[in-house]
């Protein structure tokens, strides 16, 4: 089952690949970023290709170019959010033309790679909800501090769930690790190698309540090869951890009861969880954000058929934003007129 629906996942973004290439040569961009035929030209900034975020940037630009009859758009690989941002921020032509998954509040704290606070960028809708936790294959591990002394496998820095907030609550509780920073697949490998001890990483909810999840693509694979333990973090201390880096709200703290995170999983397990939203410069034309809310409301039903997690898409989850202060002023609108209420994570 798992291999169909990744094999329907490639045919997809094959058939946008093909689509988007078509049309690029059908009507060139003229220097505005508009089309001589008047079509507004959209690129909307992913993450990594064979991602989560990558498919639902792709199931985004196909569903607009189905459905608009003036927005074109094209799903755009980039090497992760703070590359967006930078991109959104510095290029005037990005700032009218683009969206991408960013991390605003590391943008708004000015933390690396960003030289100062910025407050120049916009959320305008939620499209996943992503978990992290230390994950293990060692049978002998199952706190944290069995980490005692072992090798850890973490994100690749700068970043602050996957780097920062980890160490910051090993340090709080005492607990001495050696880190290696690595992409999540490199550091998968590195688990089935026996070259790491326990990695940090997660999976997406798969419905609009978070009781159903489903693992990265690349823990998927190292599952179906191994039997995983998920290690749960310490409430006090990850919340302690947040809160000396000046991080308190998010990513947020999320303690799932036993069997909803993995049904094999027995136990409760607390963790860290993000929204993931597509953000833009607070210069992208109203009508163009519009558009897009438009049509991913009127589409929500449709994420699901590129990839499991789209399933969590709906008009209410749109509007969960981690920093709903910092919505575009169009995004905000267009939800009071949808009756849509603008929520935080509680």
């Amino acid at each position: 089952m798992r291999n169909r629906k990744f094999q329907c996942m490639l045919c997809a973004a094959a058939l946008i690949f093909l689509n988007v290439f078509a049309f690029s040569e059908g009507s060139k961009e003229g220097d505005s970023g508009q089309a001589k035929d008047g079509t507004y030209m959209l690129e909307i900034y992913t993450f990594q290709n064979g991602t989560s975020t990558y498919v639902q940037g792709v199931a985004l630009a196909d569903l607009i170019n189905q459905n608009s009859t003036w927005l074109h758009a094209s799903a755009m690989e980039s090497p992760g959010p703070n590359e967006t941002a930078r991109l959104l921020l510095s290029d005037p032509e990005k700032q009218t033309h683009a969206i991408g998954y960013v991390i605003i509040q590391d943008v708004l704290l000015g933390l690396p790679p960003f030289d100062g606070p910025n407050e120049d960028l916009r959320g305008i809708a939620s499209y996943g909800l992503v978990s992290n936790c230390f994950i293990t294959n060692n049978p002998s591990i199952k706190t944290l501090r069995d980490l005692e002394g072992k090798k850890v496998g973490l994100g690749t820095k700068p970043n602050m769930p996957r780097v920062d907030i980890p160490l910051k609550t090993f340090e709080i509780m005492g607990i001495d690790v050696k880190s290696e920073y690595l992409t999540f697949g490199a550091a998968v490998e590195a688990l089935v190698n026996h070259k790491i001890d326990a990695l940090i990483g997660g999976g997406f909810a798969r419905n609009p309540d978070a009781t159903d999840w489903a693992p990265n693509p690349a823990l998927a694979e190292l599952m179906a090869r191994d039997t995983i333990n998920y290690i749960s973090f310490e409430k006090k201390s990850l919340l302690e951890a947040k809160k000396f880096l000046g991080h308190e709200l998010m990513p947020g703290v999320l303690t799932i009861p036993a069997g909803k995170y993995d049904p094999e999983f027995n136990k409760p397990i607390t963790l860290m969880a993000d929204y993931l939203g597509w953000s833009c410069h607070k210069n992208l034309p109203d009508r163009v954000v519009k558009e897009i809310l438009r049509i991913m409301m009127a589409n929500t039903s449709k994420f699901a058929d590129y990839l499991p997690t789209g399933a969590y898409i709906t008009p209410e989850t749109m509007a969960m934003l981690d920093t709903p202060e910092y919505i575009h002023p169009a995004a905000e609108e267009f939800y009071r007129e949808n009756a849509i209420p603008i929520r935080q994570r509680q």
